[in-house]
């Protein structure tokens, strides 16, 4: 006997909420030519989120975001298996700065909850632009 449409497409949309909630969610961004702004993003309990881009040696990656409940926030390359953090921040509600990127590689913007019992989503907005130039 053959599933039926909606059979499918629940075990579709439980295979992605599993797969959110268990890890986290990833987004790859373009190299910024303007200013990024995302949308005010809604993150499962307990997920983490990243958002990676390429970048060259020189930029400075200029960034912000607010987060509610706050979030730790971390700068960092994968390669391989291993994440090698370039700046981490501890729980904030919001910040900011400039990342000055020391070799052309993707790099990630992760934020990560503070625990892993909470029962309630995230909200995240962030801001990201380059500055190419010797001055900030």
């Amino acid at each position: 006997m053959k599933p039926s449409r909606p059979i499918i497409f629940a075990i579709t949309v439980i295979a992605m909420a599993t797969t959110l909630l268990a890890g986290g969610c990833a987004t790859k961004l373009a190299r910024p030519v303007e200013p990024f702004e995302s949308k005010v993003i809604e993150v499962a309990p307990n997920a983490w989120y990243e958002s990676c881009l390429p970048l060259q040696a020189g930029d400075k990656l200029i960034f912000s975001y607010v987060t509610d409940p706050p979030m730790a926030f971390s700068i960092r390359r994968h390669i391989g298996d291993a994440d090698v953090s370039y700046l981490m921040r501890d729980l904030t509600r919001e910040d900011g700065g400039i990342f000055f990127v020391p070799e052309s590689h993707d790099y990630c913007l992760r934020w990560t909850p503070p625990s892993l019992d909470a029962t309630w989503p995230t909200l995240l907005r962030y801001v990201v632009r380059l500055n190419n130039n010797k001055s900030p």
